[in-house]
């Protein structure tokens, strides 16, 4: 006996929910055959076709079924679904927009709304959607992991830690949420609380690379280095090439006193990322520290990456090599042109030498100092200054943070103009319009600082509170191209330069007295801007008041305007 249309689709229902997926599929057709014109065949069959992986013939079921059909809400959100699954992601969000517009209001189709918008890095948005789902479902525990993901992102944790929390409290007993939650608790300086959720995710995924390793830099950070030592060597026993493990492996086994273990993964980290050194001091550093610069020396000769080529540098400069550093300079010109850390102490030999080296980033990078004002670029400069603060008041920010020049003052973590705001995103385009200013007045000069001047304008920014007594040590920024300062609020100089930048040709391991440097005293708007390879600190300041900046780094990434 011939089935009906509709017994024919009921059927498909049926085997598509015992994941009989051909035959479901076959039945679909079958109805199509009979009658072409049947919207919910051609929805059915797109999401068959979906879970078969046929995402492409997905898209086109569902379409029909909404040409046929334009209220067809389900098929707006199956289409939304399938769509994201392909990148699509302007069009799954049109999609179900378009669904939540016909009505179809409930909690899954907000929650993949918002798991749209946040791969857009619409983050604020998505968190809206997922608000929304969970007003309509109160114990859907993934949009509570969702949400608190999305509240990490936007640096919010004490918000991401209570819905973390929440989807836990809901039985959503899966590692990551109690791995995510035990970052965030880390981010808030929770590090007991955090070593829990850590062990946590490890219980229930013993195979948990990046917990294990979480779990190690926590331990760590608690002084418990023997437990960080095991950590990180179970992390690396599960993902043998896991570079951040052998690295902070290495750094702890420095702290343990045991030298050569730590050398050992320090070349092992060396080995997985080519070029780069390891982040925290390694031991040739710690012995340039401590005055041995033929054992640093010998050290820094072993890696043969970008940083250790210039530490060596440094290291000769200790021992008063000068001739071997013009040598060196030389035989690695081509390799090094780039290199800002090696440009640095290149200017400074040339000038206290009197004597050119062969390298030629930037022979005096004091040359290439820029002021300007925001008053040049907006009508109201104070409003718009009074404006960016109050946005980054709502940005999350360390008290000196590790590996920062910040002390006494607080740093965000992240680049500012990652999901800029209203005014953040004006200032970016501020900083934008001013670094043309500052190639089109540069833009004749030999030096490879402007020959080889980035295509792509990238930059990326953070924001610096100093309060009294504050300072930046002097540093300079090594993956940058160009940077530079915008003063949103400044401190009285006092007649002692209090609070002013202090650019010098001398750097902290090549120190010099009487260097050549400029001092500058800013003014509320004042637009700083200079090669990323000149040293530079911040004089500190005695006022019971706050000195507040955003800086910035135009990256590297390529050659030639």
């Amino acid at each position: 006996m011939e089935l009906t249309i509709e017994q024919a689709l009921q059927q498909g229902i049926a085997a598509h929910k015992e994941g009989k997926l051909q035959e479901a599929g076959r039945l679909y057709r079958a109805v199509l055959q009979a009658q072409p014109k049947h919207p919910e065949a051609h929805n059915n069959l797109g999401v068959t076709l979906a879970d078969l992986g046929r995402l492409d013939d997905a898209v086109t079921s569902h379409k029909k079924a909404i040409a046929l059909k334009s209220d067809y809400a389900e098929a707006h959100f199956n289409l939304g679904f399938t769509l994201k699954e392909l990148g699509r992601l302007e069009e799954a969000e049109e999609s179900y927009r378009q669904a939540i517009a016909l009505k179809l209001n409930f909690a899954e189709v907000h929650f993949n709304l918002g798991n749209t918008l946040q791969e857009l890095g619409r983050l604020e948005e998505a968190e809206e959607s997922y608000r929304q789902a969970i007003a309509l479902k109160l114990d859907f525990a993934e949009v509570h992991f969702n949400l608190g993901n999305t509240l990490q992102e936007l640096g919010r944790l004490e918000e991401a830690e209570e819905s973390y929390r929440q989807a836990i409290a809901l039985k959503l007993d899966f590692a990551e949420v109690h791995f995510n939650l035990g970052v965030t608790l880390v981010d808030l300086g929770k590090l007991d609380d955090a070593v829990t959720s850590h062990k946590k995710a490890i219980t229930l995924k013993s195979d948990y690379a990046e917990a294990h390793f979480n779990l190690g830099f926590t331990l760590k950070e608690l002084g418990r280095l023997e437990e960080a030592e095991e950590s990180y060597r179970q992390a690396i026993a599960l993902k043998s090439d896991y570079a951040e493990a052998h690295d902070n492996l290495g750094v702890t086994l420095q702290a343990l006193d045991k030298l050569e273990d730590a050398e050992v993964c320090y070349k092992k980290y060396i080995s997985l990322e080519p070029g780069k050194i390891p982040v925290v001091v390694s031991r040739g550093a710690t012995l340039f520290n401590q005055g041995e610069f033929e054992r640093a020396l010998s050290v820094f000769d072993s890696y043969n990456t970008r940083e250790s080529r210039a530490r060596a540098l440094e290291s000769l400069y200790a021992l008063g090599r000068i001739g071997d550093i013009y040598q060196r300079i030389e035989a690695q010109a081509e390799l090094d042109d780039d290199n800002l850390r090696v440009a640095a102490i290149a200017s400074f030999i040339a000038e206290r030498q009197k004597k050119d080296t062969a390298h030629k980033f930037c022979r005096n990078p004091l040359d290439f100092l820029h002021f300007s004002n925001l008053s040049s670029h907006t009508e109201d400069s104070n409003s718009f200054i009074t404006e960016v603060i109050e946005e980054l008041c709502n940005i999350r920010s360390t008290w000196q943070p590790p590996a920062q020049s910040v002390r006494k003052g607080f740093q965000t973590r992240g680049d500012l103009f990652k999901n800029p705001k209203e005014n953040l995103l004006a200032l970016k385009s501020i900083i934008l319009n001013e670094i043309e200013s500052y190639y089109a007045r540069f833009k004749n000069e030999t030096c490879l600082f402007i020959k080889k001047w980035p295509v792509e304008k990238n930059i990326s920014a953070w924001h610096v509170v100093l309060k009294e007594q504050g300072y930046n040590v002097l540093h300079h920024h090594q993956t940058g191209w160009l940077s530079g300062v915008i003063y949103l609020k400044v401190v009285p100089s006092l007649g002692k330069d209090e609070g002013a930048i202090q650019f010098d040709l001398a750097g902290a391991s090549y120190y010099d007295a009487n260097a050549p440097k400029i001092t500058y005293n800013p003014q509320i708007g004042d637009m700083v801007f200079f090669p990323s390879s000149l040293h530079h600190r911040t004089i500190p300041f005695t006022t019971d008041t706050s000195r507040i900046i955003v800086s910035f780094d135009l990256n590297p990434k390529a050659a030639n305007h």
